[in-house]
């Protein structure tokens, strides 16, 4: 994880260490209170943590070995990210795209969902916003524009169902 971390600093973007997807080598503490195990990030101010120093990084990943990596997203970043679960998540970016997306930035999510990142022009407000599956049966079934004050998880990143972020289309 330390390699692609460091490779994604090089890339410029602004990442940050995210707690471990069994939570392995966290505080008692965190354990405690974390109720999303893989995602959620241990600096403070991390909304404006900018893109860190290869020193910061090994820091961390000293600090926390089995960390996943974070992306900074919203009007700070530059950056906003579509969430995409189940087939409602999937019919509504269709309905608001009108099936016609940019190529960008693109990965598959262990739960089963996509990921598309864009870059957002410069001092762009972008709040987050959820379209639910108004069948409330439909778990994990949703569209969600992750803006301001959110961040995304990055490949090669473990869920806590054991599976992999991929990438589709790499920064690269």
């Amino acid at each position: 994880m330390l390699t692609e971390a460091l490779r994604y600093t090089q890339l410029l973007f602004p990442i940050i260490p995210l707690c471990s997807h069994n939570h392995s080598h966290m505080s008692e503490a965190h354990v405690l209170h974390c109720k999303s195990p893989g995602k959620r990030p241990l600096i403070k101010n991390w909304q404006n943590a900018g893109v860190p120093s290869e020193q910061q990084v090994k820091e961390w990943f000293k600090r926390w070995p089995t960390a996943n990596i974070g992306l900074v997203l919203g009007r700070s970043a530059g950056l906003v990210a579509l969430d995409v679960d189940g087939e409602f998540g999937q019919s509504m970016l269709t309905e608001l795209s009108g099936n016609d997306l940019p190529a960008t930035w693109q990965f598959t999510t262990p739960g089963g969902g996509m990921r598309y990142v864009f870059s957002l022009p410069q001092n762009t407000a972008c709040p987050k916003f959820t379209y639910r599956d108004p069948d409330s049966t439909h778990t994990h079934s949703e569209l969600a524009i992750l803006g301001d004050g959110s961040c995304t998880v990055l490949p090669p990143s473990i869920h806590k169902n054991g599976g992999i972020y991929t990438w589709i289309n790499s920064p690269e």
